[in-house]
């Protein structure tokens, strides 16, 4: 599962969150439905980052 979170691209990730939130949030009647839907999968994406850069590292320690 590491394997495939780390060859996860973070643009294309950011791309469909965009497209998954918009239609969560504009069907749930939010007013500002875009800006809500940026700031969430700005979130998510960053969270993705996190993981794989904290994996990368755990695979640069076991390597020493």
């Amino acid at each position: 599962m590491a394997d495939w979170i780390r060859s996860i691209s973070l643009w294309l990730s950011f791309i469909v969150l965009m497209v998954l939130h918009s239609a969560l949030y504009y069907s749930m009647g939010t007013t500002s439905w875009f800006w809500v839907t940026l700031m969430a999968s700005a979130v998510d994406t960053a969270v993705l980052a996190v993981i794989q850069f904290l994996l990368a590292a755990r695979d640069k320690q076991r390597e020493h």
